[in-house]
């Protein structure tokens, strides 16, 4: 049975929701989850991408609300979300074994992290 990419996913979403089918066969109820699963990785991907730009590259408009340590906080919310979304979708596959799963692009809080040190670097040095 094919199944539709939801509306409205990015780039990193889309991703995750065509690789995951590829490996997973799930119950209707696993496929809302994997489709917030996707939603919460676009949305670590904006999170991740303001946190990298300068303060002349965010709009004026999200730069009010760019409080780093809002942003990181929210960030290390919504990667334990992904990470039990994806621990739940684990369990609910169909007639097939465990799957290491990676989110690509690094979603993780230790990946968001290590880019937050590499950037501080990068502006001392």
């Amino acid at each position: 049975m094919e199944v539709e990419e939801p509306a409205g996913l990015g780039e990193r979403g889309s991703r995750m929701w065509r690789e995951s089918l590829a490996i997973w066969s799930l119950t209707p109820a696993h496929l809302v989850l994997l489709e917030e699963a996707c939603r919460i990785a676009d949305r670590l991907e904006l999170l991740d991408s303001i946190l990298r730009a300068g303060p002349g590259d965010v709009n004026a408009d999200v730069a009010q609300f760019a409080d780093i340590s809002g942003l990181l906080a929210e960030s290390r919310q919504q990667s334990g979300a992904l990470k039990a979304l994806l621990a739940e979708i684990r369990q609910g596959q169909r007639g097939a074994g465990p799957a290491a799963v990676e989110v690509a692009g690094g979603a993780g809080v230790s990946d968001l992290s290590a880019r937050i040190a590499e950037r501080r670097n990068k502006s001392s040095g």
